[in-house]
């Protein structure tokens, strides 16, 4: 049964405040998978306890557990609504598919931003700012994501290394110290070389880290710090999903915040790397 059916009907003995809870979530939709669990005790005159409490009776260990499936539920409700306007026909014209690919987009980048965790991204750019080294790795597609972050990274003034061979990968991964951050890149969160790479370097002692769109998937059980994305899903033939625009989105939050912490040194780097590159071009 749906969270969303559940909430409707509930089965446990609700209390007075599970009442407000099941009141709030109803009514606030994705507002309230995006709310802290500071704002929802807040605005539901409760502690952060009963709320907790309240994620737990209907089956999820943690609050963000909750939400993530609520804000997965209400995601599908809106795309089943959209269904026959959403839905790729090859012998549609061009300007309507660009329609459709516009709102699913939209569609994909809002249900990010409710499942991001924004609180996990500010964890993870503490942690980068402060780390000797940080690695990102992927494999695949994820790869070339993996690759565009770090190039964006070091041109700010931090230690961003890119690996996307599997060998490089676990060569490095055998290096790596506990003064090293680790960021793997991906959907499933069950590449088998990806996995295998974050058991070694969690147990070298290093800050692992993902962006990932699974939370039951084995790379997820080594993670220290995770940034959720949602992924899109289109019938085009036998289907088509994709996750690379959420995964940008978040790659370039992270770079913006970044900027954010680092102040005017980021912005002195930036510079003086973007007129290295400039030089290239100078003719003599």
């Amino acid at each position: 049964m749906s969270i969303l059916k559940k909430l409707s009907n509930p089965q446990i003995k609700a209390s007075k405040s599970d009442n407000k809870l099941i009141h709030y979530f109803l009514s606030n939709g994705l507002k309230a998978c995006s709310s802290s669990i500071s704002e929802i005790s807040r605005d539901c005159d409760i502690s952060h306890a009963t709320v907790t409490r309240f994620a737990r009776k209907f089956g999820f260990e943690t609050l963000k557990d909750f939400k993530i499936s609520l804000a997965q539920d209400l995601g599908a409700q809106d795309s089943d609504s959209h269904t026959k306007r959403t839905a790729i026909n090859l012998k549609e014209s061009c300007e309507a598919t660009a329609q459709k690919l516009l709102q699913l987009n939209q569609t994909l980048l809002s249900q990010t931003a409710v499942e991001i965790g924004f609180g996990s991204v500010t964890k993870m750019v503490k942690e980068m700012v402060s780390a000797r080294h940080v690695f990102f790795f992927g494999i695949g597609s994820s790869g070339f994501l993996a690759r565009d972050a770090a190039r964006k990274i070091a041109r700010i003034g931090i230690d961003a290394r890119c690996y996307t061979d599997s060998h490089e990968i676990m060569t490095h991964s055998a290096m790596i110290t506990s003064n090293d951050l680790v960021i793997y890149i991906s959907n499933s969160g069950k590449t088998g070389e990806l996995v295998r790479s974050a058991a070694i370097c969690s147990k070298r002692g290093a800050m692992i880290c993902a962006i990932t769109a699974e939370t039951t998937s084995p790379l997820y059980s080594f993670t220290d710090i995770t940034v959720l994305h949602a992924v899109h899903d289109y019938d085009l033939a036998h289907g088509y999903a994709d996750s690379r625009l959420s995964v940008f989105f978040i790659i370039d939050l992270i770079y913006i915040e970044l900027i954010k912490a680092l102040g005017e040194k980021a912005i002195k780097v930036k510079q003086e790397t973007q007129d290295a590159i400039d030089s290239l071009s100078t003719v003599n």
